[in-house]
Formats: structure tokens, C-alpha cells, sequence
């Protein structure tokens, strides 16, 4: 059991990972406003909570690394997307609970930077690929409605990433740790 609560949390990033990808397909009609297409983007918010709550722990780095290995290989194929964008918010988010202050309206901003982000790394990685035609200012729009509907998707998870961050952290020994 005690090994279980050591992997908690990547269980849960893989429970995540497959929630994604179901509810992008059925809430892809919501997710429109005029030319703009949102992202849902509920995996790299997991990660960029988890480490906005647990900033010290370095071994989530590598659970997000893993995590963006597999989301690469679930989402599209082909790896260097999430593999990149998943440990960079890992490193952002780390960053930005050690600068800044424990408040939940800051971290919404932080939340808005990032997912804006990774939107425009993964619109300039389509770009490259030729998977879209889109010219920046075609995908701006898109870029920050992204990032307001992940202030809204933050709203409502946070808690329950916070307390899965603080209770099981990955790959720490709880009732071996000292405090």
C-alpha cells in the first residue's frame, strides 16, 4: 500500500490524460466562439497545479516528462509536444510558486501565462509540421481563449489537485518522512 500512495498521483495524471481527450470530443462544440477554437487542456493544468502546490518536490519534473511521453504517443503520434510543454509547465509552475504570492487570483494569472504558452508552442509546432495554416493572428484569438477557459477549468479542479499534490506526493515516502 505504501508503494500505491507513491504513484497516486501519476495514476490520476493518466486518468486525467484519458478524460482529456473524451471530453475534448464531445465539448469541441462549446469550446468554439466566433473563428476562435479553445483548447481543454486539462492534463498540462494537472501539472502546472500539482506543481504549484508541491514546488519542491524535483521528481515531479520527471512525472511530467513521463506524462508528456505518453500523451504524445495517445494524442498525436508523434513525440515532441507534450514532451516539451508538460516538464516546461512543471518548471514554470515551480518557478512561479517559489515567486510569487500564495494567492489563488495570482495563480489564475500564472494559469493564463502558461496555458497561452503552451498554446502558442503547440500552434508554432503545427505550424512547423504543416498541420495548420494558420497565421499567428488567425490563431491568437484562439491562443487566449484557451487561456480563459483554462482559468475557468482551474477554478473548478484546483481543489482537488491541491489536495492530491499535498497528500500523495509522487514518489515520496509519507510515513517515512520527517518533517
Amino acid at each position: 500500500m505504501r508503494i500505491f500512495k507513491q504513484w497516486i498521483l501519476a495514476i490520476v495524471l493518466y486518468v486525467a490524460l484519458i478524460l482529456d481527450g473524451v471530453l475534448s470530443v464531445y465539448l469541441q462544440p462549446i469550446l468554439k466562439y466566433g473563428n476562435g477554437k479553445a483548447s481543454l487542456m486539462l492534463l498540462p493544468l494537472a501539472v502546472l497545479i500539482i506543481n504549484f502546490e508541491d514546488e519542491r518536490n524535483p521528481k515531479e519534473f520527471w512525472l511530467a516528462l513521463g506524462a508528456g511521453l505518453v500523451a504524445d504517443l495517445y494524442f498525436y503520434g508523434i513525440i515532441g509536444i507534450y514532451i516539451v510543454v508538460l516538464p516546461a509547465l512543471s518548471a514554470f509552475g515551480r518557478w512561479y510558486a517559489r515567486v510569487s504570492p500564495e494567492l489563488f487570483v495570482v495563480r489564475l494569472i500564472g494559469t493564463f501565462l502558461a496555458s497561452c504558452g503552451a498554446s502558442l508552442y503547440i500552434w508554432l509546432v503545427f505550424r512547423i509540421l504543416t498541420w495548420t495554416n494558420q497565421s499567428f493572428q488567425a490563431a491568437l484569438p484562439s491562443v487566449l481563449y484557451t487561456g480563459l477557459w483554462s482559468v475557468g477549468i482551474t477554478i473548478l479542479t484546483y481543489w482537488i489537485w491541491s489536495k492530491l499534490a499535498r497528500s500523495y506526493p509522487f514518489l515520496i515516502d509519507l510515513d517515512n518522512y520527517r518533517y
